[in-house]
């Protein structure tokens, strides 16, 4: 009768720490984590981002550009930071000529 009592015991102690643990994941999976960008083109893409603190995209610290063959993804690790992103090379004193598109944290665009 002892054994299986503490044999139960052990199964249940798995069973939580192992619900716990998926939990977490789960946990950390919904909280921002960064941007994907997906090119479905048949040509190479360049993506100008920025990420971080910052009242407007212009004033944002993280910048990022990526260079996305056909086909492949690219990620910018934001955290739990929206991504701005433009598709023409920013400038200093203009910014994105064709304005800053943005991203929710954790999520994907498809580009062509």
């Amino acid at each position: 009768m002892l054994k299986s009592a503490r044999r139960n015991t052990v199964l249940a102690l798995a069973v939580v720490t192992g619900l716990g643990i998926a939990s977490l994941a789960s946990a950390a999976d919904m909280a921002g984590s960064g941007v994907s960008f997906v090119n479905s083109g048949k040509s190479t893409i360049y993506v100008y981002t920025r990420h971080g603190a910052g009242d407007s995209c212009d004033n944002m610290h993280g910048d990022k550009t990526l260079k996305i063959k056909a086909g492949d993804t690219g990620k910018v690790d934001s955290g739990d930071s929206k991504v701005c992103y433009c598709l023409m090379a920013p400038t200093r004193t203009d910014g994105c000529s064709t304005g800053w598109q943005q991203v929710a944290p954790g999520g994907s665009l498809t580009l062509q």
